[in-house]
């Protein structure tokens, strides 16, 4: 497997999270990644304007 299915508890980490890795590749400048960050998923990446 890519990753491990078991976590290490993590103090303040949020419950019964899933984690998705997917692969994206474009040449096209039109074309950027844009990270999305639903309900309290969003604490994760607060460094992420998208996150807010």
């Amino acid at each position: 497997p890519l990753m491990c299915a078991v976590e290490i508890d993590v103090p303040g980490a949020l419950p019964k999270i899933i984690r998705v890795l997917a692969h994206y590749q474009r040449t096209d400048e039109d074309h950027r990644a844009q990270h999305v960050y639903l309900g309290r998923a969003k604490a994760l990446r607060k460094d992420l304007d998208s996150a807010q």
